[in-house]
């Protein structure tokens, strides 16, 4: 497992992920409504020439939307060759963590825990690591989105 961590905020909470997926971290810019998604699924917006979705991770986990302010960051992620932003309160910090020090969180039936690797202490901070792998194969229609953003993409260039 990768011992590198990018911690970032959820309501007040401390999550982390291995850095292993990370593209970038970017100010958050207004999205492009995409109908008939989950409540999850802000939008689209264009970064580098590339469109991607956003995913609200404060929708995704707390069924709350995001309140974005200047702190308020896309942490852009990489899966089987597609960016998508992660939308988080806050983006702090990269971290050493070990394998041995995280530790297994047993909870309460959810459907969050099979993407929670677990929990580690760190500097007094209890920190939710997550494998957002995991996440962003759970995520409802997340391949549906794929491909109708790539044919919206493919619209867009022949349009040119």
């Amino acid at each position: 497992m990768n011992d590198k961590f990018l911690l970032f905020d959820i309501k007040k909470s401390m999550y982390g992920m291995g850095i292993q997926n990370v593209v970038s971290i970017e100010k958050v810019t207004e999205a492009s409504p995409f109908p008939n998604m989950p409540e999850y699924v802000v939008g689209m917006v264009q970064i580098r020439g590339q469109i991607i979705v956003v995913i609200d991770m404060s929708s995704l986990l707390y069924n709350n939307s995001s309140q974005i302010d200047n702190d308020t960051r896309f942490i852009l992620v990489e899966r089987n060759e597609t960016v998508i932003a992660l939308m988080v309160e806050r983006a702090n910090e990269i971290i050493n963590i070990e394998e041995n020090e995280i530790k297994p969180v047993h909870s309460i039936e959810t459907g969050t825990e099979t993407f929670i690797i677990g929990a580690a202490l760190e500097e007094n901070r209890i920190i939710t690591i997550l494998d957002i792998e995991k996440l962003l194969t759970s995520l409802q229609d997340i391949d549906a989105i794929r491909r109708e953003i790539a044919e919206q993409n493919n619209e867009y260039i022949n349009e040119k």
